[in-house]
């Protein structure tokens, strides 16, 4: 999991920082009054993955391989975002 770090001055930049980044995809996994922390789940993997999982395994799997790398995808893609508040 990607981790990154947003550091802010005061309580009104943490919530505009996290209003902004709910508007850009990331979901709030918790709150509080000096920090925040949300999670981006990552996509479903690329067309050209999924075509080479297709050919290397639909012989056998018969396409659930690919549902299988769509989630692995999903989950090891996964970022989270740190934002808190920092004393001066």
């Amino acid at each position: 999991m990607d981790v990154s770090v947003k550091r802010v001055n005061t309580k009104k930049e943490l919530d505009a920082a996290v209003e902004d980044a709910m508007v850009e995809g990331w979901t709030v996994k918790t709150t509080g009054n000096q920090n925040a922390v949300m999670k981006k789940h990552g996509g479903f993997g690329g067309l050209l993955g999924h075509a080479l999982v297709l050919l290397f395994t639909c012989w056998f799997t018969f396409g659930i391989g690919n549902l299988i790398y769509a989630g692995i995808r999903y989950v090891t893609g996964a970022q989270e975002l740190r934002i808190k508040i920092v004393e001066k």
